[in-house]
């Protein structure tokens, strides 16, 4: 099993969530009411399985990997991608600072919101296709077995010890459960 297939699993997670805050702002451009509620938890998903899971994966052992490994090529992707990550999470720490505003009703910050939501959503949408083409396959080809196990270990140790057991059914549930809602 390449290390990559984890990365590329968590990235459908984030498509389908992506997804629902298109949908959101959709409603919302069309004169629908947020909600304030599932805006908290969508940013708490933002923040748990696509920052502290997906992008601790990624920052603290795929990157560091393919450079000890000496892949030239993906250093210059790696910074461009480090500097996604930075935009998203400057994105969804102004989604969070919204949903205070949102709760007491300001329209002005409701008319902001889609803004937001699909700013994060076409960041995060081209961010993947790159990442999957020019750093994932890169991996696949470049990375020997060895390096590759001790990435899957390192996943799993990120899983255990930072994101906790049972967060990922969690947060799938979440995206079940939006997606009904928004569909």
């Amino acid at each position: 099993m390449r290390a990559t297939e984890d990365l590329r699993s968590e990235h459908r997670g984030v498509v389908r969530m992506l997804r629902i805050m298109d949908r959101i702002a959709g409603s919302i451009d069309r004169g629908g009411a947020p909600d304030a509620a599932d805006l908290a938890r969508i940013v708490d998903f933002l923040r748990i399985f696509v920052d502290t899971c997906h992008h601790s994966k990624e920052e603290e052992l795929l990157f560091p990997a393919l450079r000890a490994e000496g892949v030239s090529s993906a250093d210059e992707v790696i910074v461009g991608l480090l500097d996604d990550h930075v935009r998203g999470r400057e994105a969804v720490a102004r989604l969070d600072a919204l949903v205070p505003e949102i709760r007491r009703g300001d329209r002005s910050v409701v008319d902001e919101l889609p803004r937001v939501l699909t700013a994060y959503t076409a960041l995060l949408y081209d961010h993947i296709v790159r990442e999957e083409a020019d750093c994932f396959t890169v991996a696949d080809r470049e990375l020997p077995d060895d390096v590759q196990r001790g990435l899957q270990a390192g996943y799993d140790l990120i899983e255990r010890e930072v994101v906790g057991g049972g967060v990922h059914e969690t947060l799938h549930a979440l995206l079940d459960e939006l997606e009904a809602k928004t569909a």
